[in-house]
């Protein structure tokens, strides 16, 4: 995923070898269906000379569940929606769209959701494009009467209409939850299995996280998880009083460290941890990978990827 920031857009320039889609995050629809967004002209035509698969990102604005509910209230705003986001796509000939709405959805909307897809399916498939669906990860299908982010993702519906199904394979410790990993192993693993019993694994692309969380706490009480770039986690770690831990149990690395009376606890990915769970994706006999987001990784996970995973 390309975000727009510049060193977002640098980390795809530089690595075109290794990158084979692109999700810049160009497009927002609104209550009333309409799209808002620009898209970036160098990367169009950087995308296009390179060969790579060009499939832009379109959210619910601001991930609010009530223009989510608003699009997807009838036939007739679902109809709207899908028509405006083909049109869209065609017109502007891209090779697919990536389709990221997003929130606690309200009830009754993660079957209209599924219809959306459905629906904007049958408008691109005629033109070859591309359809792809991030979800929140799950370990178990939602139960009745789930409020969470998860709950909005049918899989085994929307496995039908899309041509891929990529896991949010990371946010395991939200940012507004307590500190803890990004994305750690075992649940990793749990979300690819659950995954596999509803969704061909030609389907599925693991998204992993290349970024990390900070956390501060003070008397008992957290801060929000903000989230950090490795450039920024290597910054603290060059303090002589800072060191990286390494978490066994969710085989990711870690920072403590205690300044002005208050406790910081960062976790985060770096090539290490990341290779760990390229192996595991690879040892499911699952050929695709995704990142949230390009220009905040380690760069040293460039050279895994070209040795380990695309050499597989």
């Amino acid at each position: 995923m390309i975000a727009r920031d510049p060193k977002s857009k640098k980390a795809y320039f530089d690595h075109p070898d290794v990158i084979t889609d692109i999700s810049p995050c160009w497009y927002s629809m609104d209550s009333d269906c309409s799209i808002t967004g620009q898209y970036e002209e160098d990367v169009i035509e950087f995308a296009r000379a390179n060969g790579t698969t060009l499939v832009p990102l379109i959210a619910n604005r601001s991930f609010d569940p009530e223009v989510a509910h608003a699009i997807l209230l009838n036939d007739e705003t679902r109809r709207k929606a899908a028509q405006n986001i083909a049109d869209i796509v065609l017109g502007m000939d891209y090779d697919g769209i990536n389709m990221d709405f997003e929130g606690p959805f309200f009830e009754g909307d993660r079957q209209k959701y599924s219809q959306l897809i459905e629906e904007l399916a049958m408008l691109l498939r005629p033109h070859g494009k591309h359809l792809s669906v991030d979800v929140v990860s799950q370990t178990a299908p939602p139960r009745p009467g789930d409020t969470g982010w998860a709950q909005a993702y049918d899989y085994p519906s929307l496995e039908k209409a899309v041509d891929m199904h990529i896991l949010m394979g990371y946010d395991y410790s939200p940012m507004d939850g307590p500190p803890g990993p990004v994305s750690p192993l075992p649940w990793l693993r749990q979300v690819i299995e659950y995954t596999l019993t509803c969704v061909d694994r030609k389907k599925i692309a693991v998204g992993l996280p290349f970024y990390g969380r900070h956390w501060v706490v003070e008397n008992g009480v957290h801060s929000p998880g903000k989230g950090l770039d490795f450039h920024q986690i290597q910054e603290l770690l060059g303090r002589p009083s800072i060191k990286r831990d390494w978490d066994s149990g969710a085989q990711c690395p870690f920072i403590r460290f205690t300044e002005e009376g208050k406790n910081h606890i960062l976790y985060y990915d770096d090539a290490e941890s990341l290779k760990l769970k390229l192996d595991l994706v690879k040892a499911y006999k699952i050929n695709a990978v995704a990142f949230w987001r390009l220009g905040v990784e380690d760069p040293a996970i460039w050279q895994v990827l070209k040795e380990d995973f695309l050499a597989q």
